[in-house]
């Protein structure tokens, strides 16, 4: 059992990492109580992984420095008694035991799949385990790809004195956005559409029901939206219900 007792310890670790990224998941979110749980399995597990060494390599540290504490004093001692002994150099210290090739292969691999699950979590959404739906807000970017025409407002008469003209223009822009039509394209392209359109703040959706976070808003499509492309929409009211690329319904 001896032999294998690295190898064990290097797979408390991946799953040490493993539960560490749960609880950053658990946190996103808001599933507070199941991410205080899985924190105490990450420590137990982290300790089993590198408890062992690190209460080694502090006891080495310790019997190091008394040894190094003892030879001083025998030196001492040899020095006042007049013994020659006491100018005899230290002996050497005791050399660090190697690592095993094996052990440093094994942890790379657990770590390589610790990042390249972490990689594909992140492109997936980081899927919740809540059925609470998640919104993301759309981030202020650049014009659209897709050209939407701003509304129109409606012909006001011309004023009849020139100090009405400053409430005219108020008027106008006060007029409420239009809802572009968006559905089947990607989201970020979608969020673009409706900012063009007056709208900067939008919310999204998993179509499917697993309330994932849209991380990546272009690896999305949209397949539903609300309200309806021509109808007004103001800050915050603009839904769009989507799944990944690649998904059943994706309009491919």
């Amino acid at each position: 059992m001896k032999p294998f007792a690295p190898y064990l310890r290097v797979v408390a670790g991946f799953f040490a990492a493993v539960c560490l990224w749960l609880v950053f998941v658990d946190l996103v979110n808001g599933l507070f109580g199941e991410a205080l749980v899985l924190l105490a399995f990450a420590a137990g597990l982290g300790y089993l992984a590198v408890g062992k060494p690190i209460r080694e390599y502090l006891a080495r540290q310790k019997a190091a420095n008394d040894a190094l504490a003892a030879r001083a004093q025998a030196g001492h001692e040899a020095f006042m008694a007049g013994d020659p002994s006491a100018f005899a150099p230290p002996p050497p210290a005791p050399e660090k035991r190697p690592v095993r090739r094996g052990v440093l292969i094994a942890s790379a691999v657990a770590a390589l799949f610790v990042v390249i699950g972490i990689v594909g979590d992140i492109s997936d959404g980081l899927d919740a385990e809540s059925g609470t739906e998640t919104t993301t807000t759309a981030p202020v970017s650049p014009a659209s790809k897709v050209a939407t025409p701003a509304p129109q407002a409606p012909p006001v008469a011309q004023a009849a004195a020139p100090d009405t003209a400053a409430p005219v223009a108020a008027a106008a822009q006060a007029e409420p956005a239009v809802m572009p039509y968006v559905t089947c394209m990607n989201l970020q392209d979608a969020q673009d559409a409706i900012q063009v359109a007056g709208v900067f703040y939008s919310r999204s959706q998993d179509a499917t029901g697993k309330s994932r976070n849209q991380v990546l808003d272009s690896n999305w499509v949209v397949v539903g939206q609300t309200p309806a492309a021509g109808a007004t929409v103001d800050e915050g009211e603009a839904v769009l219900s989507v799944v990944k690329i690649g998904e059943p319904g994706d309009c491919s």
